[in-house]
């Protein structure tokens, strides 16, 4: 009898890095889950830590690793590999008046790279460094995206994938190449990039010692986090829209081509290239989808409960600091705090910690609240900061979908909150489409897994994770759409 494959995936987010070991239909065999280190070092070794335990777990070692994570999240290396800085961080705001620097000509620069100027942009970041700390930039051999640093540690080579090097703000999306242009406003040359390598195409043979892991294993980036949570989801073709949550939210419709810069600076709007290069993924963003609910969950937290650390690992405005105080309300408390609440609320929240992204952009807006009154509970208030965030994805998907000139067919949602009931009840709801949940909690993992087994031959071989459909409930749907019209007023009115 042939020995059945057993494919490793890594999945470095922004609060944790996981890794787990999936057979080849993407059934979970062993996983491990961890908070995701600042330092480089201990990132690699949280990685390889985890890898040996799955591997102890499982009763043996993978045929193959892939890894996926968080794209605008890097560090710079010196010619030994050598970090010169803690990892630099998508959610650290130092480089904002880099970005606004690089605003300047913003049509121009949307129409290179299909992206605005923000500070989470390792672009906007190499600038800040020019002028705080150019020794760094001096002393920079690489730039590693996380996901290309964890790769480089395991095989000795740097590479990255191209839905990675998209979001450096320097990539000319139309040549598929690195500008060299806009390197050299911070002084960067081409050749201080990891080149680009296709999500089945091996980085190289696993050279670390890792426990339980055979040397040689063959190891494969396969690609940004939401990118490969999407295309192991089945959203492959237009008409596919995947809504991808976590810490952030991100809804991604699949377009043949790219929008009108104008148009997409003004909503807020990015794109990526899809995992193979074939089409243009036209993505709004929520940075404060899960936030949001970490962040309500601390403020009920009773006082004097202690920092565990495992759910909110920024402070709301984005900087880097402690991590939220969840205690007894975390997210073990969800299922209590949310048993008796009865939809919809009748509560508007509009979920924004920290500025609007899209489709309406706005860095000063922040959480609103009406509807709230002495007869709401705590469960009420977490239900309809939710339904917030579940209504603003709506209205993404909404515009997005116009922008894309695409008829949305389904809706594919993954992420962390598909475990959560009362979430995904809301989001069926709310939905204009049919909507599958991807059954898998940790879909980018189980998805770079399923990618890597593919290694060598095609993307279009990766098999379907498992998905549920949510069932229809009409009376709660029609519920929604005024509660939808009102939050659309309230999000509209300028403030």
């Amino acid at each position: 009898m042939a020995r059945r494959a057993l494919l490793a995936g890594i999945d470095v987010g922004t609060t944790h890095v996981k890794a787990g070991f999936f057979d080849e239909r993407g059934a979970c065999v062993a996983s491990v889950r961890q908070a995701t280190p600042r330092e480089l070092p201990a990132l690699v070794a949280a990685v390889s830590r985890a890898l040996g335990e799955c591997a102890g777990r499982a009763g043996r070692g993978p045929d193959a690793i892939g890894i996926a994570g968080m794209a605008e999240t890097g560090v710079p290396l010196d010619g030994s590999g050598r970090p010169l800085t803690p990892l630099l961080w998508w959610n650290d705001p130092r480089a904002t008046r880099e970005a606004a620097r690089l605003s300047r000509d913003a049509e121009a620069l949307y129409a290179l790279t299909g992206r605005r100027a923000d500070p989470k942009s390792p672009l906007a970041k190499w600038l800040w460094l020019r002028t705080h700390s150019p020794d760094v930039l001096g002393s920079m051999r690489w730039w590693a995206h996380a996901p290309d640093a964890v790769a480089y540690a395991l095989t000795g080579r740097l590479r990255t994938h191209e839905t990675l090097a998209a979001r450096t703000l320097a990539y000319d999306a139309g040549a598929r190449t690195y500008d060299p242009d806009l390197l050299a406003l911070a002084g960067l040359r081409v050749e201080q990039l990891p080149p680009t390598a296709g999500a089945v195409e091996p980085v190289g043979p696993l050279t670390a010692q890792v426990s339980g892991v055979a040397a040689g294993v063959p190891v494969v980036i396969a690609g940004h986090d939401h990118a490969v949570g999407s295309w192991a989801a089945g959203v492959r073709r237009p008409g596919d829209v995947a809504d991808s949550l976590g810490t952030a939210e991100a809804v991604m419709v699949l377009s043949d081509s790219r929008p009108d810069p104008r148009t997409a600076l003004a909503l807020g709007i990015t794109t990526d290239p899809s995992l193979d290069g074939a089409r243009t993924v036209v993505v709004g963003g929520l940075p404060t989808s899960g936030a949001m609910i970490d962040w309500l969950l601390g403020l009920l937290a009773p006082e004097g409960d202690a920092r565990d650390g495992t759910h909110a690992p920024q402070t709301p405005d984005g900087r880097e600091g402690e991590p939220a105080t969840t205690g007894r309300a975390g997210y073990d408390a969800l299922p209590e705090l949310l048993g008796g609440v009865r939809l919809p609320t009748g509560i508007v929240v509009e979920p924004y910690l920290r500025g609007r992204v899209a489709p309406a952009p706005d860095r000063d807006r922040r959480v609103t609240v009406s509807g709230l009154g002495p007869g709401h509970t705590p469960g009420d208030l977490l239900a309809a900061a939710i339904e917030g965030t579940c209504l603003h994805a709506r209205w993404m998907l909404d515009e997005l979908t116009t922008v894309a000139g695409t008829a949305p067919e389904r809706l594919v949602v993954l992420g962390g909150q598909v475990r959560i009931p009362l979430w995904m009840r809301v989001k069926a709801a709310v939905a204009p489409v049919p909507v599958e949940v991807v059954r898998s909690g940790d879909a980018v993992c189980a998805g770079a897994a399923l990618i890597a087994g593919q290694t060598g031959g095609s993307l279009n071989d990766v098999p379907l994770l498992p998905r549920d459909i949510p069932p229809h409930d009409p009376g709660l749907a029609a519920a929604y759409l005024p509660l939808y019209e009102r939050f659309l007023a309230s999000a509209r009115e300028p403030r």
